[in-house]
Parts: C-alpha cells; sequence; structure tokens
C-alpha cells in the first residue's frame, strides 16, 4: 500500500501574512478618507480562523458566533433584541421599511441624513416613503424645535403624515447630544394618533454612535432608550471587515428578519465576520478617546495655519472649508498625494484607530504647504473632481 504522506499546513499567522497585515496597516495609517478604511488585526483575524461556521439561516439556533456579536450590542445598549445585517445601508432600510407598513407616509429627518442622501434613493423605491428634510437652525444638529414644525400630523388627504423621525449621531463626525435626543423622542412620542395608528417611530442612523456617546461622555443606554430602532455599523470607526447590527423590540425585530431576506441579507456562514467584528469592538471601543484627542489636535494645528472648519470638531472628522479659504478640491488632493496621504476631494479628514502620528504628520505638512502657496500666490491645480462617501 501506498505510503501516507502527512501535510503540513502553514501557520495561520506565518511571516508572509504578517507581512501583507503590516503592509496593508501602514497604508490605512495614512489614509483620511474614511474610517472604513481601517483593515483586520492579528486578533480579528484570529477570532476569523476561530469562528464558527454554521449557517444562520437553516440552523435553528442560528450561528454561535452571530448570536454572540448580537448579545453583545444587547448588553451594550440596553435594547430588546438584535439582528446581523451585511452593511449600515442595509440595516437603515430594513428599519425603516419594517416602521413603516403602508403608504402614504413619511419620514422626517435632517437634510444631510445618510438615509437620505447617501444610500442611493432606496427610501422611496424600497419603503415608497416621502421624505421632509430638515435644516438644523444652529447649523449643527437638529433640536425639537426643528422638529415640531416638520411632523406632519394624520388627516389631510394632501400630505402623507410622518411615521418615522430619522436621527443621526454623529452626523459628519458632530455630535447629536443626549439632551436633544431625549427632548425629540418625548415630544415624537407624545403625539396623539387616530384609533388604530401606532405611533411615530423614533430611528437612529447609528453608524458611529460609538463614537457620539464616547466624544460626549454620555450613557449609551440612555441614549438607546430614545429610539424605537437602531442601525450600528461594524465596519466604520470600529474596525470590522463587514456587517452592521440593528436593535429593536423582539417583535420588531422578528419582523426585521422578513425584510432582511428580501434584500439579499441572508448570508451564509456570517460567523466568520461576526467573530471578527466582537473581536473589533473589544480592541477599539477603549482607542476612541485617543483617535478624538488625536483629531482635535490636527484640527488645532491646521487651525493655526489658516484653515476655517464648517462644523465643530467634535469626535473623529474635521471638515475643511476649502472654498472659504479659495482652495480648489484638486489642489487639496494633489498635495496629500505628494506626501502620500489619501483624502477625498470633500475636504472631510477622518481619523480611526489605525491614524499614526507619520500619517498626521504628512497630513499637516501637506496642509501646510497648499496654505503658504496659496497665500503667496502659486497657481494651484483647479480640475473636476470626483468621490467622497460616507
Amino acid at each position: 500500500m501506498p505510503s501516507v504522506v502527512e501535510v503540513t499546513q502553514p501557520a495561520p499567522f506565518g511571516a508572509k501574512l504578517k507581512q501583507k497585515l503590516a503592509q496593508t496597516q501602514e497604508k490605512a495609517s495614512r489614509d483620511f478618507r474614511s474610517d472604513v478604511v481601517t483593515v483586520p488585526t492579528e486578533d480579528m483575524m484570529s477570532a476569523i480562523v476561530d469562528a464558527s461556521v454554521g449557517d444562520d439561516i437553516y440552523d435553528e439556533d442560528g450561528d454561535r458566533c452571530v448570536k454572540a456579536l448580537e448579545q453583545r450590542l444587547i448588553e451594550l445598549t440596553g435594547m430588546e433584541a438584535a439582528l446581523w445585517t451585511v452593511s449600515g445601508t442595509q440595516g437603515n432600510q430594513i428599519c425603516l421599511r419594517t416602521h413603516l407598513t403602508q403608504p402614504p407616509h413619511s419620514v422626517l429627518l435632517d437634510h444631510r441624513a445618510h438615509v437620505h442622501c447617501w444610500e442611493s434613493g432606496a427610501l422611496p423605491v424600497i419603503s415608497q416613503a416621502s421624505t421632509t428634510t430638515v435644516k438644523p437652525k444652529n447649523g449643527v444638529h437638529l433640536t425639537l424645535e426643528d422638529i415640531k414644525p416638520g411632523i406632519i400630523a394624520d388627516g389631510n388627504i394632501h400630505f402623507p403624515p410622518t411615521r418615522v423621525v430619522s436621527l443621526e449621531n454623529t452626523l459628519f463626525g458632530t455630535i447629536l447630544p443626549l439632551a436633544h435626543a431625549q427632548e425629540i423622542s418625548q415630544y415624537v412620542r407624545s403625539l396623539p394618533q387616530p384609533e388604530g395608528q401606532k405611533p411615530i417611530a423614533m430611528h437612529l442612523d447609528a453608524a458611529r454612535l460609538f463614537d457620539g456617546v464616547i466624544g460626549e461622555g454620555v450613557d449609551i443606554k440612555a441614549y438607546a432608550a430614545c429610539f424605537d430602532s437602531m442601525s450600528i455599523c461594524l465596519a466604520k470607526g470600529i474596525g470590522a471587515p463587514i456587517g452592521s447590527v440593528i436593535l429593536g423590540k423582539r417583535a420588531f425585530i422578528e419582523r426585521a428578519k422578513w425584510f432582511r431576506k428580501m434584500l439579499g441579507g441572508g448570508t451564509r456562514q456570517p460567523g466568520m465576520m461576526a467573530a471578527a467584528a466582537l473581536s473589533a469592538l473589544e480592541y477599539t471601543l477603549p482607542r476612541f478617546p485617543l483617535v478624538h484627542k488625536m483629531t482635535k489636535d490636527a484640527a488645532k494645528q491646521l487651525e493655526a495655519v489658516g484653515y476655517k472648519f464648517t462644523l465643530p470638531v467634535q469626535t473623529n472628522m474635521i471638515i475643511l472649508d476649502l472654498e472659504g479659504a479659495g482652495i480648489p478640491s484638486a489642489a487639496f488632493v494633489e498635495y496629500c498625494a505628494r506626501e502620500k496621504v489619501a483624502v477625498f476631494p470633500m475636504a472631510r479628514l477622518v481619523f480611526h484607530h489605525q491614524t499614526s502620528e507619520t500619517g498626521v504628520k504628512n497630513l499637516i505638512t501637506a496642509l501646510t504647504k497648499l496654505m503658504e502657496d496659496k497665500k503667496n500666490g502659486v497657481a494651484l491645480e483647479d480640475k473636476k473632481t470626483s468621490g467622497g462617501y460616507s
């Protein structure tokens, strides 16, 4: 009989993989386009290797790692039930569709809201909903004063009544304070409704909620209590490779499962991604204050050389006012590229847990040179640019 040849499998973290991780992390360390550009740590990769590989749809009890991730978000937020989804967009749209049962109906939201501006028109397509967009009078975040006039009451057949108020924290890095979220929630939930009509729902696009509550220093459970549903993105800031978790009452989540299936969210062996997300949560949450400090320190340096911002720097984002400075977006991208720094022409700088001191130093060097050249009358490249996403 032929002898049995033993094949030695390469170690999960051999030199080649470690080198690959180091190279990708170095690239992420100088990438300011978004906080989704982070790459897995070794712990996240280990979690993927060790993850369960159950079928979250066919298996009666679901996948072990997915359940563990959902339970961890339940514990952190105090919400009743949770559901894994593929993306933040999918999570938001599942929540809104679950709330919006029958047109005519409308959603009241900030005019810059992700669910309105950055999700490819999904809301009117999937939920057949109109939107009432509101501009905050303070220029930063919505308040009850902004919300009240926008609510469309039931009864006038010319207008689709408000069925959901959708808020977002953070929005372009700015915080919607807990006190304002509570005021809005209390008012909306107290509005009388016709007999048989359920109350107006409160939804939170919570993609960067951890930035918001950590930046403000408030209790996440108190924040979550303001809402009937939330969609927390695990790839933004937290650093998971993929996925979001939606949260709400148990009956709401059970109904949401139908819409997740409709939107292609019935995944196979999602335990690997859930395990990575759970590892990411434990790794990155303690690092958020450091990221915020790094962002604010960089903002001070940029302000010192002449830059101004369109929004206050409160968490992990700096929104430069290039138009006010007379700097073309093409020149902004070009000068940063000279220092091997990646940015979007929209002039939003996003910091994350893999942003390095060297990356920040190169960014400051690039933008200082750009401002100096602008002041000295150097001709700056001015051509059409594109790109800039959430």
